[in-house]
C-alpha cells in the first residue's frame, strides 16, 4: 500500500527526517509539487511542509527521527510496526 505522509515544521529550526528500510517519493515541499525524488531522509524546512510518497512493503518494525542528536534526545523519534 501506498500512504501520503505530510510533515509541518511548527519551529525555525530545519529538521533532517529519516525513515529506516524504506525510501519513498518526495512530492511537495512547502506546497510546491515535486515528482520523482526518491530519498531516505529529507528536509523539513523551519516554519515548512514536505509531504512524501511511502509504500508499505517493509513489515516490521520502522524507526522514524530527527538526524538532529538533540532532537532525537527530546523525543522527536517513533518506532512503528506495521504487518
Amino acid at each position: 500500500m501506498r500512504y501520503r505522509l505530510v510533515f509541518r515544521n511548527r519551529t525555525d529550526d530545519a529538521h533532517p527526517v529519516h525513515i529506516h528500510r524504506h525510501s519513498f517519493e518526495l512530492v511537495e515541499i512547502n506546497g510546491k509539487a515535486t515528482t520523482g525524488i526518491i530519498k531516505d531522509t529529507f528536509v523539513v524546512p523551519g516554519y515548512g511542509r514536505v509531504a512524501v510518497d511511502l509504500v508499505a512493503d517493509q513489515p516490521g518494525l520502522t524507526l522514524f527521527h530527527c538526524h538532529n542528536q538533540q532532537n532525537m534526545d527530546y523525543g522527536f523519534k517513533a518506532l512503528s510496526c506495521y504487518t
